[in-house]
Parts: structure tokens; C-alpha cells; sequence
């Protein structure tokens, strides 16, 4: 009798057994960042239908922020805004831990859920559109620059806001009526294209203008999530890190800072230049520059760079003669096309002048109580720490201790810690180093600033205006001769607010194990 060998086919059920728990984990993960990107959402649909863009910027002569707009009636929402704080944050930290778990175990299906993540920060972006800006109105003041220089003829660079007193809108410029802008040629050219297209209404055009910054948010988005790889981090997770960020969402579309436009072109850079495309790489910092002069911290690093992926002197040189060509030409040019040198600069000048909010400033305002002509030398003096340091990040860049992105990132980490005025979209400037080239480190070192500088204006504008202005203690006892906004909120806020971004660092030196603090490592 003839004997047949029966093999079961345990390759082919183990295959499926494999496909079945690979699809029911994207299933499941995809279910877990849905819910939480619907919590998301609903979070930002609050947020604007209490802080809605109209009627808050037509309320009569006032340039309102949160606190203004809570004072009277209302005072109980804070707290759900600060619970929302909280939700939204953790909602961010879940969706980028979900993606990355799930990329580990199933890297080949993991660009499946790019779409979702997106999907999320589009609709939670469209939703922010709407929303009042409460905590900077520097969007209407965009539009208030816009609307001078087309309806009136008025060059943004040299003819400031108080020039034209009969424009309806001129209370919203605030602090800077008196001043010329501080921004570059690129973005007023770029801001003045809703006013060109007639949409000449202030709250129209804030919204045409904070759709710009959305157009600017989902090209960095598909720069971060589909043009860009690292090794031990997907492509999903690194666009979670970026399009769900909190800080991102607030302050780049929810308030519409021009930043966000500066940043995509700093990550186009950063990217073009990875794929051996230099020329392209330095056209795009040249206009990141031109937007917003802080992309000129970048600039030296990048020339550094450049050089040293040269294989002769003879190629360095030309390298170096095109890439000075291509930024000082664009500079020129765009300068001169607004109005005479130096004149244009006369904004970006005062800009350097200003003092608020930084560790610096905090440390003048203490020394001033004491020793006036002390506190003086410290504003005067930071910026030479600044080039130090800035110096040293180029010698170890050089060295090749650290690579191109932690060099920016380093840098712009000590801009932000040693300029002599500071806002709570600084941080900003580090999601492109910190996206594309996201560990464990620089995701909470971002994550954990984002978060405090987004309750640090509950600090200045919450704790001072309501509670501790008129707290007896304060009022009567010690500090009684101290007891003022900025000698009292600036240092007990910049306190934590800059420090708290170094606290996973603590529990990583402390505990190799720590599973929230080494989190993408």
C-alpha cells in the first residue's frame, strides 16, 4: 500500500494567526487614536464657542484676552479651561505612545495611521479658525499692517500703525501702534494677500490669515509625515508629536502666529538639504528668514554644514560663494523692494529692545529692587552668553559631536533661555529639530515647555488679576514694598515655566526604567 506524507500546513495558519492580530491591533489602535482625536476635537469646540473670533474682536475699543473676557460673568470657566489644558495634552501624549507601541510591533503598517492622526489636527485646525486668539492678538495686528499698506498706502517697514487714526482697527495694534514692523518683507508680502482679495474686515481676514498658517501646518505635516524617515522612530508617531501638539494647535492656528510659516520653511531646509539638494536648502532658510528674523540663528549652522559635506576646499568655497550669493541677494532684494536701507530695519532694530518674561528678565527684575545699575549689566550682557555658548555649539557641530538637528535645537534652546524678552510661542522654534529628530529627550523637553508655557498665561493674566493683586499678605507683609505684577508674577512664573521642561531629564538620569520618561527610546 502506497504511503502518503500529510503535512499540515502550520506555516500557512501561523501566517494568519499573524495577520488577524496584526489587523485587530491597527483596528484597535485606530479606535483608541480616533477616541481620543474626537475628545480633541470637541476640547477645541468648547474652546471657540467660548471664545468665539465674533463678536470678541468688535467689543468696542478693547484689546480683550482671556482674563477680560472671563472677569464678570464667567469666572468658573477657567477651571474647565485648565481641566481641557490637561485633557488635551494627555490626549497628545496617548495618540504619540499608541502609534509608537503599535509601529514597534507592526512597522510595516504603521504609516496607516498618518492618515487619522492628520485627520484629527485638520479638523481640530478648521474648528480653530473660529477662535478668538486670547492670549496674543499679534494675528490682528498682521492685519492691521496688511490693511495700511494696501488701503493707504502705507509701508509696513516705515510707516507704524499710528500713521492712520482713522482706521477702525487701530486699537487692535495695542503696545505697537508706535512702531514699524518687526517681521520680514516675505510675510507682509504674504499678509497682505487677503487684504488684495478684498477681504478687508477684520475678523474675515484674521480668519483668512489663520487659514494661511493651517495651509502652512498641513505642508509641514507632510513634510514630517511622509517625506522624512528616522530609525527608531516612525513616520506616524513623529507627525503625532508635531500635528497634535497643543501649543502647535493654540498658538500657530488658534492664534495665528506667523511662526508656523517660518518653522515649515526651516523644516523644507532641513529636508532639502538631507537629500543633497543645498541650493534649494539655502533659498529655503533665506525665506524662512525673510519671514521672521529668528531663522537666522539657523543660518550659521547650516553654512557649517553645508561646507563640511564638500569633498575639496575648492568645492567648499564654491559652495560657500553660492550659498552667501543666494542670502544676501534675497535679503537685498526683498529689503529694497519695501522701502530704503536702512530704514526697513528700524522695526527689527526696536525689536531687540523689548524685555518680558524670560529667565533674564526675571533675574533684572529681582536685582532691580537691590541694585539698579547691577540689573542693568544683566540685560545688557546676556546676549554675550548667548554668542558663547552659540560659538560652542558650532565647535562641538564642527567636531561632529553633535549632528545638524541637535545643533539647532541646542541653539534655539539657548535663544529662547537667554534673549532678554520671551512669549509663549518661543517654543515653537524647536518642533522642526525636535520632529525630525524625535527621542525620548527632545519629545518631553518640547512636551513638557509646551505644556508650561501654555499655563503660564493663566499664571500672569489669572493668579495676579483675580487672586494675589489684592491679597492682603502680600499687600501688607514683607513683600508689601515688591508687591507689583512684574516684580512679584515674572519671577515665581519663570520659575517653573522654565524648568519643568527639564524635569523628565531628573527622572531619566534617576531611572533607566521610567517607561513615561525614556518613552520613544
Amino acid at each position: 500500500m502506497r504511503s502518503h506524507n500529510l503535512t499540515f500546513p502550520f506555516s500557512t495558519i501561523h501566517f494568519a494567526i499573524s495577520l488577524y492580530t496584526s489587523a485587530m491591533s491597527l483596528y484597535q489602535t485606530k479606535k483608541q487614536i480616533l477616541q481620543w482625536g474626537a475628545i480633541t476635537v470637541f476640547i477645541y469646540l468648547v474652546y471657540v464657542v467660548a471664545f468665539p473670533l465674533i463678536p470678541y474682536i468688535y467689543y468696542g475699543s478693547l484689546m480683550l484676552d482671556i482674563e477680560m473676557i472671563l472677569r464678570n460673568n464667567a469666572r468658573w470657566f477657567i477651571y474647565v479651561y485648565m481641566a481641557g489644558l490637561l485633557i488635551l495634552f494627555f490626549a497628545f501624549y496617548k495618540i504619540t505612545k499608541l502609534a509608537h507601541e503599535f509601529s514597534k510591533q507592526h512597522a510595516n503598517e504603521s504609516d496607516t495611521l498618518k492618515k487619522y492622526i492628520l485627520s484629527v489636527g485638520i479638523g481640530s485646525g478648521i474648528i480653530l479658525l473660529f477662535l478668538y486668539p486670547i492670549t496674543a492678538l499679534d494675528v490682528a495686528l498682521y492685519v492691521v499692517f496688511a490693511r495700511n499698506w494696501v488701503l493707504y498706502g502705507g509701508n509696513p517697514f516705515t510707516a507704524p500703525p499710528e500713521t492712520f487714526t482713522a482706521d477702525p482697527y487701530i486699537h487692535l495694534t495695542g503696545e505697537y501702534v508706535t512702531k514699524t514692523s518687526s517681521y520680514g518683507p516675505i510675510w507682509e508680502i504674504v499678509a497682505s494677500v487677503p487684504i488684495r482679495l478684498g477681504i478687508t474686515e477684520i475678523a474675515s481676514a484674521i480668519i483668512a490669515t489663520k487659514m494661511m498658517a493651517l495651509a502652512a501646518y498641513v505642508f509641514m505635516a507632510w513634510l514630517i509625515g511622509w517625506k522624512w524617515r528616522q530609525k527608531n522612530v516612525s513616520q506616524a508617531v513623529a507627525l503625532s508629536f508635531f500635528a497634535l501638539n497643543p501649543l502647535v494647535m493654540l498658538e500657530a492656528i488658534g492664534n495665528g502666529h506667523n511662526d508656523m510659516l517660518m518653522i515649515t520653511f526651516i523644516a523644507l531646509g532641513i529636508i532639502l538639504f538631507q537629500n543633497q539638494k543645498w541650493i534649494e536648502a539655502t533659498a529655503a532658510l533665506t525665506v524662512a528668514c525673510l519671514i521672521k528674523i529668528p531663522a537666522l540663528i539657523f543660518m550659521p549652522i547650516f553654512g557649517l554644514a553645508a561646507l563640511s559635506t564638500a569633498d575639496t576646499f575648492r568645492s567648499r568655497l564654491f559652495r560657500g560663494f553660492v550659498i552667501a550669493s543666494i542670502f544676501l541677494s534675497l535679503f537685498f532684494i526683498f529689503y529694497r523692494l519695501m522701502g530704503p536701507i536702512p530704514d526697513v530695519f528700524n522695526g527689527v532694530i526696536d525689536s531687540f529692545t523689548r524685555r518680558s518674561f524670560s529667565p533674564a528678565y526675571a533675574l533684572h527684575v529681582v536685582v532691580r529692587e537691590f541694585n539698579p545699575e547691577l540689573a542693568k549689566a544683566i540685560l545688557a550682557n546676556t546676549r554675550y552668553i548667548f554668542i558663547a555658548i552659540y560659538i560652542f555649539i558650532l565647535i562641538q557641530f564642527t567636531r561632529k559631536k553633535i549632528t545638524l538637528l541637535e545643533a539647532g535645537f541646542a541653539a534655539y534652546l539657548a535663544q529662547i533661555f537667554l534673549s532678554n524678552a520671551f512669549r509663549i510661542w518661543y517654543p515653537l522654534w524647536l518642533i522642526p529639530f525636535a520632529a525630525l529628530n524625535l527621542n525620548s529627550k527632545t519629545y518631553w523637553r518640547v512636551f513638557l515647555f509646551s505644556l508650561a508655557v501654555e499655563f503660564s498665561i493663566l499664571s500672569y493674566y489669572i493668579l495676579w488679576r483675580w487672586h494675589w493683586r489684592y491679597w492682603e499678605w502680600g499687600l501688607t507683609g514683607p513683600l508689601a514694598p515688591y508687591w507689583n505684577y512684574f516684580t512679584i508674577m515674572t519671577p515665581f512664573t519663570v520659575s517653573w515655566t522654565f524648568t519643568l521642561p527639564f524635569l523628565a531629564d531628573i527622572v531619566r538620569a534617576r531611572s533607566k526604567q521610567s517607561q513615561w520618561a525614556n518613552l520613544l527610546d
